[in-house]
């Protein structure tokens, strides 16, 4: 780059990767289907303003003003899978900008250019930024915030610090865990304060105070829902704070070599900002694990999502001290490995096909089916995905007594007495998940109720579907001799 004007090298170097991550991130952000995460984004975010504060009151309330956001979107712009994921693809690109200014700020354009490459190009980036959920704006709003907080440090502003207090209440108000990153900049406060004085020390005490203080309100409800809304986590082994860099970044060998290029960054001449960058990227991953060990159990590597960033620009330090050329090769290769990884989170999010679901019983279904979805009460979300898909056209809910909305959660109310719910319904549809702990496939009735079972002995099992992650199955009660069940085979 040395060739180029110094202007156009300083303005290069952040936007070639805010550009390749926009790419990155965008292509087949349609195709796969949302997964349950997303599925339970959209039916709390389609609900009025009061019933998402209500909601949040029970479950998710760290997530309320990702909701909130999330509602106002879908009225602009509707509910399409792409639509909401655009706030996330938006958030990346911005994020891959950020990444190469912080690493440029330390160690010079090449290292700017190199951090911001990688970053565009890790499949992480790109799962999350495909995401309908708020780990990509934390991921954004953690890299800005650590930006600033280096520029406040070095030249003390009103504004600076003023932007670090709102990045820092954005990012707890897109995910609380994310401001387990201030432990980091604690440090580096600690390191310009022996070097420059105590005054930073106090600006940064502010800021954090006004920052957290803004986002508490919205999110107070939430710091009591964590034994409801993690039950489904046992504490986490020894070997997951081991793989962590792996499942963080998808593929294991990235997971390795982006950390490896990392720690080269302590051998550039500006090591102390590397150490510094390397406390914000390791403290919070402590944190959690400590928390998870002595609380209750909370590690989950995609919360993490916050720490790729900073570890990506300390590798783009490390990079730079390679002849240029040579790093974007290096680069390329890095982006190369992940490159499976991509193709898989461009097929689907999980094992679960709600749209080959919805698909099935759009196809096959008559006046007057009813259906019973089974498992009602786990975190498969059977009857949001389908809602999802089918919106008023699914066969009636003949077990809804509550509905999700009116119990300001996530989860209906079922029927007690199966035999006057289903009644004298001829065609009755189950829509049965896989079980998820411990994991096992449904069957037409393993799912479900004993009661619900019991009426369906009645019924003929007329015919049955298997989809991705589900078994669906007509009943149909007639005069007719019962006859086996005819199996349709997969989709």
């Amino acid at each position: 780059m040395r060739f180029l004007p110094a202007w156009l090298r300083t303005q290069l170097c952040w936007v070639l990767p805010a550009v390749a991550a926009g790419f990155a991130v965008s292509y087949q952000a349609a195709r796969p289907g949302p997964w349950r995460d997303e599925i339970a984004s959209w039916s709390i975010a389609s609900r009025n303003v009061d019933q998402i504060i209500a909601t949040g009151r029970h479950i998710d309330g760290v997530l309320v003003p990702y909701y909130l956001f999330l509602h106002y979107w879908i009225g602009w712009y509707g509910d399409s899978a792409v639509a909401m994921r655009v706030p996330s693809i938006i958030a990346m690109t911005a994020t891959a900008a950020v990444v190469a200014l912080l690493a440029r700020r330390w160690w010079g354009n090449a290292a700017g250019l190199l951090g911001g490459l990688l970053f565009a190009v890790m499949p992480a980036v790109s799962r999350y930024g495909q995401e309908i959920r708020g780990y990509a704006f934390a991921t954004l709003f953690v890299a800005l915030a650590t930006l600033l907080l280096a520029i406040a440090l070095d030249r003390s502003r009103w504004w600076t610090w003023t932007g670090y207090a709102l990045c820092v209440a954005l990012a707890g108000l897109s995910h609380l865990l994310s401001l387990m990153v201030l432990a980091g900049h604690l440090v580096m406060v600690l390191v310009a304060v022996w070097r420059s004085g105590r005054w930073r020390a106090l600006w940064w005490v502010l800021a954090v105070a006004a920052g957290v203080g803004a986002m508490l309100p919205l999110t107070r409800n939430g710091l009591g829902q964590q034994s409801s809304q993690l039950n489904w986590l046992d504490k986490a082994m020894p070997r997951a704070l081991a793989d962590v860099a792996g499942s963080l970044f998808v593929a294991p060998i990235l997971g390795g070599a982006v950390p490896g290029l990392a720690i080269l960054a302590l051998k550039r001449g500006k090591a102390t900002p590397a150490a510094v960058l390397w406390a914000a990227a390791l403290l919070p991953v402590g944190l959690l694990y400590a928390y998870d060990q002595l609380v209750a159990p909370i590690f989950v590597s995609r919360y993490l999502m916050f720490a790729v960033p900073l570890l990506c620009a300390l590798a783009g330090a490390g990079l730079s001290l390679l002849r240029l050329p040579v790093a974007l090769v290096a680069v390329l290769a890095l982006g190369a490995i992940g490159l499976p990884a991509q193709q898989a989170m461009r097929r689907a999010h999980s094992s679960f096909d709600f749209e080959s679901a919805a698909e099935v019983i759009l196809e096959n279904q008559a006046p007057g089916d009813g259906i019973i979805y089974a498992p009602r009460d786990g975190w498969q979300a059977t009857d949001l995905g389908l809602a999802y898909y089918l919106r008023d056209r699914a066969p009636r809910d003949l077990m809804l007594t509550s509905s999700e909305v009116s119990n300001a959660s996530l989860w209906a109310t079922e029927c007690k007495d199966a035999v006057k719910c289903l009644g004298d319904t001829k065609r009755i549809w189950v829509m049965a998940a896989d079980n998820l702990d411990p994991v096992y496939r449904a069957t037409a009735t393993n799912q479900l109720t004993y009661g619900e079972k019991a009426v369906l002995k009645e019924y003929d099992q007329l015919v049955f579907w298997r989809v991705s992650g589900f078994t669906i199955t007509l009943f149909v009660r007639e005069s007719l001799p019962s006859r086996p069940a005819v199996r349709a085979g997969r989709r």
